[in-house]
């Protein structure tokens, strides 16, 4: 199935079902893929301590054998990410029009920095359907700090308008912190004022550098309260949210509320990747991360390799794997996750649970469950989960 009719038939789900992707047993859906360790900057929150490249990145040629396995696992978009991945611009071209080739789906997160008007034509012309740009706050010094180099916010800004220019899709990925968590609605609001109409929101996951920041992370009232806000904006303006970080029943828990008020979430890029599947944290199970080297991981934020596809194909790891098989045994977790109620359609994060105990089966310390049961989330209605990529 190419990428083109692929499109048209998720636009159909949108719009007549309102349904994005549909979940499939035994498939990772969605797959991020880190093409290099390499970065411009050297973020204080990165979870992959992005700086230098490997010494033993994938090559072209390895990659498009791994994209090959992917189209026959039945993986429906594919997400370059990095480090900075424009370091390996004519790698990512090259590997997005093989995608297309394949029907599978190319995006790309970038921090901005190498994003002029040719790169992003480049981009768009080689089938990149959609950019991830961080903006962390709309204040530029703060935004500026937590990427370590001055002038990022400005640059940032500036690839935004580039992207929108040539009509390419933009996300933007931003952090909610605690002590940024105030200007989050200003933060919203000014870039909707660019023409920006779809983020996505990140929980501090303490992984990688990020572990030096975990008295960033936000309190459980502010986060509870983040989503309420969320759900306001997606409910009045012509927006549309999705959490990353551990969060991923926010597009459930959003749509009970708009069924509550007789609305609807807009039908916008970001909403046709919403998985219809009630299986929550989707680590090792609709999922996974393709690191630099060929390493595989449950998840960018569950930092585990559990095979490397120099040395095993990816068919085998996905199936084979005893971590893989474990994450999907809802029944093997423990502590309050182990005995909650929304134990299966849930799952916590489990890369939050593993960065927290050292155990990635283990409870995840933030927990949703009151604010699901306020909402009226039963156990059973739970059919729809967002991704968590980076």
């Amino acid at each position: 199935m190419g990428v083109g009719f692929k499109l048209f038939e998720l636009m159909l789900r949108q719009k007549l079902l309102d349904r994005g992707l549909e979940g499939k047993p035994n498939s990772p859906l969605i797959v991020s893929y880190a093409v290099t360790r390499a970065c411009n900057l050297r973020c204080l929150h990165c979870h992959v301590s992005a700086r230098e490249p490997m010494p033993n990145e994938l090559t072209l040629q390895e990659a498009m054998h791994a994209v090959d396995e992917l189209a026959s696992l039945g993986t429906e978009a594919l997400i370059f990410s990095g480090g900075e991945p424009l370091l390996r611009k004519n790698f990512i071209l090259a590997l997005a029009e093989y995608c297309v080739d394949l029907g599978i789906l190319p995006a790309m997160l970038t921090n901005g920095l190498l994003l002029n008007r040719r790169v992003a034509e480049e981009l768009k012309d080689a089938g990149i359907l959609a950019v991830g740009i961080p903006i962390d706050s709309i204040v530029p010094a703060n935004h500026d700090k937590l990427r370590n180099l001055p002038g990022t916010f400005d640059k940032a800004i500036q690839a935004i308008k580039t992207c929108l220019d040539v009509d390419l899709e933009v996300v933007i990925t931003t952090m909610a912190l605690k002590d940024t968590y105030a200007e989050i609605p200003q933060r919203i609001n000014s870039l909707a004022q660019l023409g920006v109409k779809q983020f996505a929101v990140y929980d501090l996951v303490p992984v990688g550098r990020g572990k030096d920041m975990m008295d960033q992370a936000m309190d459980q009232t502010q986060r509870v309260n983040l989503i309420r806000y969320l759900y306001q904006m997606q409910e009045t303006k012509d927006l549309l949210f999705t959490m990353s970080g551990g969060i991923p029943l926010y597009p459930e828990l959003v749509s009970k509320m708009h069924k509550i008020n007789g609305t609807k979430p807009c039908n916008l890029f970001l909403k046709q990747f919403w998985v219809h599947d009630s299986i929550g944290c989707h680590a090792g199970i609709a999922y996974f991360s393709l690191r630099p080297n060929g390493d595989v991981y449950p998840c960018t934020f569950l930092p585990i390799t559990v095979g490397n596809i120099r040395e095993r194909s990816l068919t085998d790891i996905w199936f084979n794997s005893p971590v893989l098989n474990q994450l999907r045994q809802r029944n093997l977790l423990k502590g309050k996750c182990g005995e909650c109620q929304y134990r299966s359609g849930c799952g916590g994060c489990r890369g939050r649970a593993y960065a927290c105990t050292g155990d990635y089966l283990e409870s995840d310390p933030v927990c949703l469950q009151d604010l699901l049961v306020e909402q009226g989330v039963s156990p059973s209605s739970i059919n729809c989960f967002g991704w968590c990529v980076g």
